[in-house]
C-alpha cells in the first residue's frame, strides 16, 4: 500500500545518502510478480519510480536498476520448470514499464530448459539487444555439476563448457556485469545444489578457473 511503498522509499533513499554505492538493486526476478499477481506488479512499477528518483536525489552517480527472469521473460517454461516452452508468451513489453532503470539485469539459468549447453542456441541472448539499448547485467548466472537430477545430469565438465559457452554467447553485449550464483553448493534443491564453482573442501572446479579467466 502507499504507506508501505513510503516507508521502502524513504529508507533507500537513507541508505543511498549514506552509502553513496555503485549499484542498488530494486525487486527480483519481476516479471514472475507479474505473472502471480499483475496489481502487486503495478504497485511495484510505482514504487520503483518513486525509489528511484529518491536515490538519484542524494547519490546521482548511484546506478538503480530492477532484476527480470530471462528464461520467463523468453516464454521458456518447459524443462525442470514444468510447463511448455512458448516464445509467443514472452514478456518482453514488461521492459518497458519501468524505463526509470540505468540498466537491464536479469537472472539466467539455462540449464533449467536445456539439458546439455551445446543446446543453447547460438542466438539465445541476442533477443536481448533487440528490445533494449541500455547496458545488460546478469546478477545470477549458474549450471550444475553433478549427475542429477534425472533425465538432467550434468557434470563438472559440463559446468565448465556452460561457462565458455555463455561467456561466448554474451561476449558482444554491452554487458555491464555478469555474477555467477554459488561460489560453493548449497544447502537447496536441485539443480540449484551443485552449481558451486567451489566444493566442498574448496578446492577449484574447472569452471572456476573459466569464470575467473573472463574479462
Amino acid at each position: 500500500d502507499a504507506a508501505t511503498i513510503q516507508v521502502y522509499v524513504e529508507s533507500v533513499r537513507g541508505f543511498a545518502d549514506k552509502y553513496k554505492p555503485s549499484y542498488i538493486g530494486l525487486g527480483i526476478e519481476v516479471n514472475i510478480l507479474y505473472e502471480r499477481s499483475p496489481a502487486d506488479f503495478e504497485l511495484f512499477v510505482d514504487l520503483m519510480d518513486q525509489a528511484y528518483a529518491a536515490v538519484k536525489s542524494v547519490s546521482p552517480s548511484t546506478k538503480v536498476f530492477t532484476v527480470f527472469q530471462l528464461e520467463r521473460m523468453k516464454g521458456l517454461k518447459g524443462g525442470l520448470l514444468g510447463g511448455v516452452n512458448d516464445p509467443s508468451s514472452a514478456q518482453w513489453d514488461l521492459l518497458d514499464r519501468i524505463p526509470n532503470s540505468d540498466i537491464i539485469a536479469f537472472t539466467t539459468y539455462p540449464g533449467l530448459i536445456y539439458r546439455d549447453p551445446a543446446e543453447i542456441p547460438a542466438d539465445y541472448y541476442s533477443d536481448i539487444d533487440s528490445h533494449t539499448t541500455k547496458r545488460i547485467a546478469f546478477t545470477e548466472v549458474g549450471w550444475h555439476s553433478v549427475a542429477s537430477p534425472q533425465g538432467w545430469e550434468s557434470s563438472e565438465a559440463e559446468q565448465s563448457e556452460f561457462v565458455t559457452a555463455f561467456l561466448n554467447l554474451t561476449g558482444y553485449l554491452d554487458r555491464e556485469m555478469a555474477i555467477w550464483s554459488f561460489l560453493y553448493d548449497q544447502n537447496t534443491i536441485e539443480p540449484f545444489k551443485s552449481m558451486g564453482l567451489l566444493r566442498s573442501d574448496g578446492s577449484e572446479r574447472p569452471a572456476w578457473a573459466a569464470w575467473t579467466g573472463a574479462d
